[in-house]
């Protein structure tokens, strides 16, 4: 994000971006106004024919591994009807990203379920440009009522950091991010057409953009440009 409020990159995350029927049309729409553009899913819809056709389109493909293992997916709650993505099909996904030229990016989600996982071999093996590391966060209306069940302290989150970094391919970049380089640094997009941010550890909405107009509606939110500096929130793909 820059001070003229063009932006450059989008990404299109959930929920579950993939259930929404025009998925891949919005992506191709954000390509021909110049985004670079990305995904965040849990793979679940993702095979190699949709890598293949999206390609031309997509930039980015972050697939969300907070473990590999099964019961540990469960009790996170990674799972679609008592079925959580295969260490193969994952593997697949990152293949499809290689052979058709997509950055693949991995998103992990440290909670108290698995703050003592350890995935540096298979995010060697799977090799994407990009790991993001993240604190599980508590976001009131959202999440509140079962966090103290999934927290996990600042601690135990930066010895998972720190071990998961230990051996990991230096081609590969990992950034953590804590609960406070979180809130307040992402600008997000609701289906309502409005802004909103997490800096008060509740979602606080803008107008609708189309109503007010971009520079507006970013008024009516917090966003902490350092934070998304610290975060590294300003990469480039074509120098990463």
């Amino acid at each position: 994000m820059s001070e003229s409020n063009k932006f450059r990159k989008i990404n299109f995350a959930g929920g579950e971006p993939t259930l929404v029927p025009n998925i891949a049309e919005l992506i191709k729409y954000a390509k021909s106004l110049e985004f670079e553009t990305g995904i965040v899913t849990n793979g679940s819809k993702i095979d190699t024919e949709w890598v293949k056709n999206i390609v031309p389109f997509l930039n980015i493909l972050a697939v969300s591994v907070d473990t590999l293992n099964y019961e540990t997916n469960i009790k996170i709650g990674s799972n679609q009807k008592g079925k959580t993505l295969s260490v193969d099909n994952l593997k697949c996904i990152a293949a499809a990203c290689h052979n058709f030229g997509i950055q693949l990016k991995i998103n992990t989600v440290v909670a108290h379920f698995n703050k003592d996982g350890k995935l540096t071999d298979f995010i060697n093996e799977i090799r994407p440009f990009r790991w993001k590391i993240l604190q599980a966060t508590k976001v009131i209306g959202q999440n509140d009522k079962d966090f103290d069940c999934v927290k996990v302290n600042s601690t135990d989150f930066e010895n998972f950091c720190n071990q998961n970094r230990n051996g990991l391919l230096p081609e590969i970049k990992a950034v953590c991010e804590s609960c406070d380089l979180i809130s307040g640094s992402y600008i997000m997009i609701d289906f309502a057409g409005r802004f909103y941010d997490s800096s008060q550890q509740k979602y606080t909405y803008s107008n609708k953009i189309l109503e007010i107009g971009v520079k507006a509606a970013l008024s009516q939110i917090s966003v902490d440009n350092r934070k998304f500096a610290r975060r590294e929130g300003n990469y480039s793909i074509s120098t990463d």
